[in-house]
């Protein structure tokens, strides 16, 4: 706000008499005060400047009033410390002066000088506080609108961040954590879309576990789904499946989407011969606890509707159609062990696999019956 031009402190001094102008700046100079000269009231609005620290300012003035002078001075300078320096000596008049106009202070004429200078002393020194307040609080509003914007910044940064979890938390429920995380790592928000696409569906199902939790107790039947479900779950983000949902005891895969494989049926086929393989290990003591329960599966290739399908309170990101309804009434048909697929999965798959044919297979709700394919082994190929 100030900008001091000189290392001594600037006292501006307004008379129309030129004799107590010389004389008070002698007394004001001795006091190591620099000494701002102005005849008058007109001479004294021109020339206030910020070097100012306090103004010394008679009242009856012939060209303008000091009274005036003052309510000018402090339109460009609220804070400036203007003393009255007047021959008014009435009491009556200093008090309506002080009550309508609140000047520092009010010095009579004539009076001993040190009281003025006491009065200016008393002027600078809480003129430089207001100022030092004034820097201070300037450097504050510096410092608070940085601490805003720093405040806003966090805000968007954690806002971003959290948006991120959601969104890897979301996937996190569909696909392996490395692609979830490997999808977000790419910016992409184009996954998790409505789509009609070309997708490999999986179903599958335990034979026997209805049977089986009849006679176990109910810490026994959770314990061997979720012994059988983290199994599952770890092959079908192994081969990049997206996890649709678990039904009861069985689960409903589908290769394709969010990730588009160009070798999805084989990737589904693989999964699905994992998975009875990892059964076959599991039944070994599922077997000691009198569960004799397998696993069986139904595939499909074809297109289908994908996307997330629910209401507001609650969605879920799934397929629908025709196909997938093929996919399910295949897993209905199969035996245990048996992983069927139909025709157009197998024209993906042929060199990857060995199958026996199933002719004229009529499937639930569909009307004309069609050829489907047990899936034997794998032929000795390797997976890339």
């Amino acid at each position: 706000m100030v900008n001091e031009l000189s290392h001594k402190t600037c006292i501006m001094l307004v008379y129309d008499d030129l004799s107590l102008l010389q004389t008070t700046t002698v007394v004001l100079e001795e006091d190591g005060y620099d000494v701002l000269l102005c005849n008058g009231g007109k001479e004294a609005i021109d020339k206030f400047n910020d070097t100012v620290f306090a103004i010394i300012l008679d009242i009856n003035m012939p060209d303008i009033s000091g009274l005036e002078v003052f309510e000018i001075i402090k339109t460009k300078n609220q804070y400036i410390p203007i003393i009255f320096h007047t021959g008014y000596n009435e009491k009556e008049r200093r008090i309506d002066i002080r009550k309508h106009f609140r000047p520092h202070a009010y010095v009579v004429k004539g009076c001993d000088p040190e009281q003025l200078l006491d009065t200016v002393a008393g002027a600078v020194e809480s003129y430089k506080n207001i100022r030092e307040n004034i820097k201070l609080n300037e450097v504050l509003r510096e410092r608070n609108t940085l601490i805003e914007e720093f405040n806003r910044s966090l805000e968007e940064k954690v806002k971003r961040q959290v948006e991120e979890i959601q969104r890897t938390s979301r996937l996190k429920r569909y696909v392996s954590p490395q692609i979830a995380e490997n999808i977000i790592s790419l910016g992409s928000d184009k996954y998790l879309n409505n789509a009609r696409k070309l997708l490999t569906i999986c179903f599958s199902d335990l034979k026997g576990f209805t049977e089986a939790t009849e006679s176990m107790e109910p810490e026994d039947t959770i314990n061997l789904l979720n012994e059988y479900f983290t199994e599952m779950t770890n092959i079908i983000f192994r081969y990049g499946g997206t996890l649709d949902k678990f039904i009861g005891d069985g689960i409903l895969v589908f290769f394709g989407d969010p990730i588009m494989y160009n070798n999805h049926a084989e990737r589904a086929i693989r999964m699905a011969i994992d998975m009875r393989e990892k059964v076959r290990e599991l039944r070994n003591h599922w077997l000691k606890s009198g569960c004799n329960i397998d696993i069986y599966f139904g595939l499909n290739t074809g297109y289908v509707t994908v996307g997330n399908i629910g209401s507001e309170i609650q969605m879920n990101y799934t397929v629908i159609g025709h196909q997938v309804n093929i996919a399910h009434r295949l897993q209905m048909e199969a035996r245990p062990g048996q992983i069927l697929i139909t025709a157009r999965t197998l024209s993906e798959i042929k060199d990857v696999v060995e199958t026996e044919i199933i002719k004229n297979v009529k499937l639930k709700g569909i009307i004309k019956p069609i050829d489907v394919y047990d899936v034997l082994r794998l032929k000795e190929c390797p997976y890339e």
